[in-house]
């Protein structure tokens, strides 16, 4: 009995450090954002950089988007699939993911180009929600996307999860956000040259890391939200941290109450 609560106590220190790691991780994106100045795109130099603008296709051209024939530059996805159990029911997650172009933004002054394939993706604007029941056949941009091997990029074991729909049982909802040409984009990431024959915006692009001397941004995000928005948005980092901490000392106390003699 004290070797299962011994290891429970240990699970619960696990958690509570993770949710330490990810409040103070918030802190700091929080600090970068709002410490980071807003440059126009024309007087980009090598090194972290902020800009805010339009986004713009790029020559890769836009995406179609995961759930509808829609085309777009970015988009969040989620599978959800109604599950139950015993008493309980419930809608689970099967899978979740994002799917990415290269695009430009153009502030007015210049544009630049994004390659978001790293970058974290947070965005906010509608969600648009297909339902599937069970006996029903899935519209056909998610039967594309559901027969694709894998989304641009690294599928992950979710991603993988999501495409053995086959074997689930249950309805199912598809949700899915998107950046499209002609919306408003915030970028905070790492500005390389690409070239050196002109002066502009159009000789750089804004990467994770570049390796070119200069020194990387902390933090690669694209969002639709403004920079306040998102700066306000990490005011949870001290209810992470704090209940991280309190979940850490608990499993603790749990561990070291089994070390103690009986």
């Amino acid at each position: 009995m004290s070797l299962v609560v011994g290891v429970l106590g240990s699970l619960l220190f696990a958690v509570g450090v993770l949710g330490v790691g990810y409040g103070w991780r918030r802190r700091r994106q929080r600090s970068v954002i709002a410490g980071t100045e807003t440059t126009d795109v024309l007087r980009l130099t090598p090194g972290p950089a902020e800009v805010v603008g339009t986004a713009e296709r790029s020559d890769d051209g836009p995406l179609p988007a995961p759930f509808s024939e829609e085309s777009c530059l970015l988009a969040e996805w989620e599978i959800e699939e109604w599950d139950e159990s015993g008493k309980h029911s419930s809608w689970r997650t099967e899978g979740q993911g994002t799917v990415t172009t290269p695009f430009y933004v153009d502030d007015g002054t210049d544009r630049v180009l994004v390659r978001p394939g790293e970058a974290t993706v947070e965005l906010s604007g509608p969600r648009g929600t297909t339902h599937v029941g069970v006996d029903e056949n899935p519209p056909e941009a998610i039967q594309r996307f559901l027969d694709l091997d894998s989304t641009p990029g690294d599928p992950d074991e979710a991603l993988i999860k999501a495409l053995d729909w086959g074997t689930q049982v249950g309805d199912r909802k598809y949700h899915q956000r998107l950046l499209n040409p002609g919306d408003e984009v915030y970028v905070h990431g790492t500005a390389t040259r690409v070239g050196a024959e002109t002066f502009g915006a159009n000789d750089f692009e804004l990467v994770e890391s570049a390796d070119d001397g200069h020194p990387d941004a902390e933090l690669f995000l694209v969002a639709d939200s403004t920079e306040s928005e998102l700066v306000a948005d990490r005011r949870d980092w001290l209810l992470y941290a704090g209940a991280g901490g309190l979940v850490a000392l608990v499993g603790l106390g749990v561990v070291a109450a089994t070390a103690l003699p009986p």
